[in-house]
């Protein structure tokens, strides 16, 4: 019975995780499908003066007005880097990338997964107009990977599905690099330097025992509007903070059942010596308050800040930040240009052979290396037409693929839009591959998954 638990505490959240990908890559995939359609209707003119629309305040002399569209790239979406931070750290303390040995298969697998489609992307444009744009076919989209991979739940062993999550979660630290170090022009120094001293603050106050989250919100806005105009962008500070935030509760399992046991006694013997005429009273009274105030305090600081948050902001993220980006984002309107056009350019080419050929390659060439090399081992009943699949299921490519081709080709709109229906081409196609070759394999026993 103990292990049983043990392995109900270790898997649940992460099947909670997966659930809700799911879940997010349908709406997403629907979202994007109706902005496809909206955009290449009469009516594109509503959608472009939306996401077009400017959104602000002005304070005296200081004026903060940027477009919608900008508000959700630069803005909404630090949140979405945030839980993308807060997700890293579990699994480098806690997860499948905790340990050389567990972190092995997936870090090859996402390595290879990153070099190949860049070098493909890049073989096509290297020297070209779009040459800067070697960035994004690297990344896999986790909500639509783990959401086609779930819909196949009973072709897919358990371990194919945690390690899909370690891989994809890899390449979003690979892509956060990648943005951080190749797609800032310039550096503000004065606006940096505030930036250090807010994670600086955020620190300390951590270090010292500071549990008010308002004190982090205040210092998490001003480090994000401090990193949005040095000139690196504003993203990264949420990826930052979201690897600053304690994974350790503040009190620890060995000692909150004795702090419980005797609140609750404390409560009970209160509750017992009331005066039996006041029973007609619903309120407690003050003394029985404070012994419940206490085992709301012991039971809300028994759960980390990071787990914390990933439970608050996960759905946010999942159904309504990634959905508003989406619509934001593939309104693509496609006209200007030929079907034949859009075969032979260079950027185009670039991102599907990249995705749809560059993610299968790398992930299953550095795989077996680290097979081959005895630095990992498959996961258990996976076998390796299970890891091909993946490998195309890596090659679905959506919010930090539109995110980097928005940063890579933003000073040329049809640039950017090449690389955009590059994007949800290659994404469509290894998608239905990856679930194609699943279908062939047998069901999983229920009892090995």
């Amino acid at each position: 019975m103990a292990a049983k638990r043990v392995v109900k505490r270790i898997f649940t959240p992460i099947e909670d995780f997966l659930r809700t990908e799911t879940s997010s890559g349908v709406i997403l995939m629907l979202v994007t499908i109706f902005t496809l359609i909206w955009a290449n209707s009469p009516f594109y003119y509503i959608y472009h003066n939306l996401i077009e629309l400017p959104v602000g305040f002005a304070i005296g002399d200081f004026n903060m007005t940027k477009t919608l569209h900008h508000w959700v790239n630069d803005g909404l979406m630090v949140i979405f880097f945030f839980v993308v931070g807060l997700e890293i750290k579990r699994e480098l303390i806690q997860g499948e990338l905790s340990s050389p040995k567990k972190a092995a298969l997936p870090m090859f697998a996402a390595l290879g997964g990153m070099i190949f489609p860049a070098l493909i992307y890049a073989s096509f444009n290297h020297g070209g107009e779009g040459a800067s744009g070697w960035g994004i076919p690297m990344a896999t989209d986790i909500a639509f990977a783990v959401g086609v991979l779930s819909l196949m739940s009973k072709k897919v062993p358990f371990s194919l599905k945690i390690f899909l999550l370690a891989l994809a979660i890899v390449d979003d630290l690979g892509a956060v690099l990648v943005i951080a170090f190749f797609y800032t022009d310039k550096i503000v120094a004065g606006a940096l330097g505030v930036a250090i001293v807010s994670f600086a603050l955020t620190y300390l106050f951590r270090i010292v025992g500071v549990r008010n989250i308002l004190v982090y919100v205040l210092l998490g806005i001003i480090a994000w509007f401090s990193v949005l105009k040095s000139g690196v962008h504003s993203t990264i500070a949420g990826v930052i903070l979201g690897l600053m935030t304690p994974l350790d509760a503040f009190y620890n399992r060995f000692n909150l059942s004795e702090m419980l046991k005797s609140s609750v006694d404390d409560l009970i013997k209160e509750l017992n010596t009331d005066d039996k005429e006041d029973n007609v009273k619903t309120n407690l009274s003050s003394s029985a308050k404070d012994h419940v105030y206490k085992i709301k305090h012991f039971s809300h600081e028994s759960i980390s800040p990071l787990d914390r948050l990933v439970h608050t902001l996960h759905p946010w993220v999942s159904f309504l930040i990634m959905p508003i980006f989406a619509f934001v984002n593939s309104g693509i309107r496609i006209e200007g240009f030929s079907f034949e056009s859009f075969v032979h350019h260079p950027i185009s080419l670039g991102v599907i052979l990249g995705l749809l050929f560059g993610k299968p390659i790398g992930v299953l060439l550095f795989t077996y290396l680290a097979v081959k090399l005895n630095f990992a081992r498959l996961p258990r009943n996976v076998s390796w037409f299970h890891m091909t699949a993946v490998g195309f299921l890596a090659g679905i490519g959506f919010t930090m693929a539109l995110f980097v081709a928005h940063l890579a080709l933003e000073t040329g709109p049809i640039l950017e839009t090449y690389s955009k229906l590059g994007i949800l081409s290659a994404s469509l196609i290894a998608g239905a591959i990856g679930s194609g070759l699943l279908s062939f394999c047998k069901d999983v026993d229920p009892n090995e998954a």
